[in-house]
């Protein structure tokens, strides 16, 4: 009698407490708490089958469900649990059906923590819940379904591929499509694994046009673009009109720059689908890569209208604009968008962009000054600080940047490298190694700081802080192969360590293999041995591969001392044309005491 009682208390919280489960998850657990199957056994095969001896009745099947009853805790904490979910005592109604769930592996109290779990967005429970949901009724397709959602937001989506298979082969339908979209957040390595899996899905389930979609949706991802065709055309003959699949395929067209088949298809599927969102932007797009601009600006305008809600088409219609040169239509769709907050700095950009190629420089730095936040903050900021430059100078260019670093600390670092860049490139070397050296005060291991603090000394003749810089930028990071590969080359070129050079410089070979600007550290590091023979091909090598001024420098003084003094002229010329003011080749034509002829262009 206790026990009837308890159940019907039961029953009765269940019905009440599933008040705070959205509908569908109230029908379903009202339905379940009526029939008393709360209290069905957690074994699936307790589900017997029973027949009649007339072999006329033998169709007639129905489930007996066998009926046990829980320990006293148990019920009491699932009261407790209803009664919390009541009372909006979240928290407690999932803690205490989580708990009984790994207790007693039912699959009904597991499915009951699950839902909770989804309700209040409780991500780790919802993904523990639903395991032991599906450990306790391995043939629920809705207990895989939910299963295979969370390994995906967990990040494993070879499991939960496992799952959504199982979700098929229970269901007949499964979202394979949902997970390859999913999957772009994976690395390389994982979506081929991922890949694989799909590969052998499709041997199985050959007939199933979602499965084409998602392994070419795959593809797609990974920029296998001619494979993704394959697999989308397969998807196409399986299932006519299949949206998804049709523009997946217009994308790698695109990709594969087959701009008129891409266009073709996709005008083909907006004649059937005007109104599609997905279809008129691809097509808008593919029009302007084939510089039919005035098709483009229809189709944004067309998109502006049937979406009028979507900034993102009104900012594209605006750029189109800009690139028409119809400057005063782009400037009324973005100062419209300046009133939403969402895209505010966004629009703010690109006016100020619109007013730099009317030549407006002061309106530009007004529009710039507005951006508040957002990727295109430090961009503004940079172009605000070249633009004071052109117009006031040097100095108001760094107040402007030290009275943004005040106002926005997150950027310090970026703001004290433009700050060193523009000193610089006005040869204010003495000032910029101030800047660098105060900025490492607040920032001491970072590592551009270093580097630029290191150069600048180098170039003010204080060589022994540009080695302690570098060595403190391998010692934060030992793979540095760059900043290695300047101290074994500075070693070379400034001092009689040849030995520790050589050290350092075939180590930055080894962590990166083929680069030419450590080769021609390494080719320089033998002419500064005196090892001409070994020099040479070297640094031939890496002028070939990476024809810089520098490296023109050392190859044509090489060839100067193998007395080829046409060819490395013919060099330092070809270096003085990549940079016509190379310090480099200049100190090394005075020092040989070489005049070049003078060039007639």
């Amino acid at each position: 009698m206790f026990v009837r009682i308890i159940s019907l208390i039961i029953a009765n919280s269940f019905i009440v407490g599933c008040s705070f489960l959205p509908a569908k998850q109230q029908e379903e657990s009202i339905n379940r708490a009526n029939t008393g199957q709360i209290q069905k056994s957690n074994d699936h095969s307790n589900a017997q089958v029973s027949s009649n001896a007339d072999e006329n009745d033998a169709g007639d099947i129905e489930e007996e469900i066998k009926y046990s009853p829980f320990p006293a805790p148990t019920l009491y904490s699932l009261l407790v649990a209803e009664v919390a979910g009541q009372r909006q005592q979240y928290d407690v109604a999932l803690a205490n059906y989580y708990t009984e769930a790994k207790k007693t592996y039912d699959p009904d109290i597991a499915e009951r923590a699950t839902r909770i779990a989804q309700y209040v967005g409780a991500h780790s429970y919802i993904l523990e819940s639903a395991k032991i949901w599906v450990a306790s009724d391995p043939y629920s397709a809705p207990a895989h379904q939910v299963l295979a959602q969370a390994l995906m937001r967990a990040g494993d989506f070879s499991t939960a591929l496992k799952h959504m298979e199982a979700v098929l082969e229970l269901a007949g339908a499964s979202q394979f499509d949902y997970l390859a979209l999913s999957a772009l957040q994976l690395n390389k390595a994982d979506k081929l694994n991922l890949l694989a899996q799909f590969e052998e899905l499709t041997k199985k389930h050959s007939d199933y046009a979602q499965l084409w979609m998602a392994k070419g949706s795959l593809l797609l991802q990974l920029e296998e673009y001619e494979a993704a065709i394959v697999s989308l055309d397969k998807a196409l003959d399986l299932r006519e009109n299949y949206t998804s699949a049709s523009l997946n395929k217009a994308r790698a067209l695109h990709k594969l720059n087959r701009e008129d088949d891409a266009l073709s298809l996709l005008d083909e599927l907006h004649e059937d689908l005007p109104n599609h969102k997905g279809i008129g932007v691809l097509r808008a797009r593919v029009l302007i890569d084939l510089k039919r601009y005035s098709e483009a600006r229809a189709a944004f305008q067309y998109l502006a209208q049937q979406f009028k809600d979507d900034n993102s088409i009104k900012l594209s219609l605006a750029l189109l604009h800009m690139e028409l040169e119809e400057f005063d239509e782009a400037i009324i769709i973005l100062s419209g968008l300046t009133l939403d907050n969402t895209i505010a700095d966004e629009a703010y950009f690109y006016l100020a962009k619109s007013a730099e190629l009317q030549k407006d420089d002061l309106r530009a730095i007004r529009n710039y000054r507005q951006i508040q936040n957002g990727r295109q903050l430090l961009p503004a900021m940079m172009r605000v600080s070249s633009l004071l430059l052109k117009l006031e100078g040097i100095n108001a260019a760094r107040d402007y940047i030290k009275h943004r670093r005040g106002e926005f600390p997150d950027y310090n670092i970026e703001l004290a490298q433009l700050e060193i860049d523009i000193l610089i490139k006005h040869k204010d070397l003495s000032t910029a190694y101030q800047v660098a050296d105060e900025a490492l005060i607040e920032h001491p291991d970072n590592t551009n700081l270093l580097y630029s603090r290191g150069l600048l000394a180098e170039k003010i003749g204080n060589l022994d802080q540009l080695e302690t810089d570098l060595r403190r930028i391998i010692e934060i990071n030992p793979k540095d192969a760059e900043a290695i590969n300047a101290l074994g080359y500075t070693l070379a070129n400034t001092t009689d360590r040849i030995d520790e050079a050589f050290e350092l410089i075939q180590q930055a070979l080894e962590l990166s293999p083929g680069n030419p600007a450590i080769i021609d550290s390494l080719g320089w590091a033998y002419y500064r041995k005196g090892d001409l023979d070994l020099a040479l091909p070297l640094l031939q090598q890496a002028f070939d591969e990476y024809p810089d001024h520098e490296v023109a420098a050392h190859l044509g003084e090489v060839l100067w001392k193998v007395e080829r003094y046409k060819e490395a002229k013919s060099i330092w010329q070809q270096g003085l044309e990549l940079k016509s003011d190379s310090p480099i080749i200049k100190e090394a034509l005075e020092r040989l005491n070489v005049e070049l002829p003078v060039s007639t262009e």
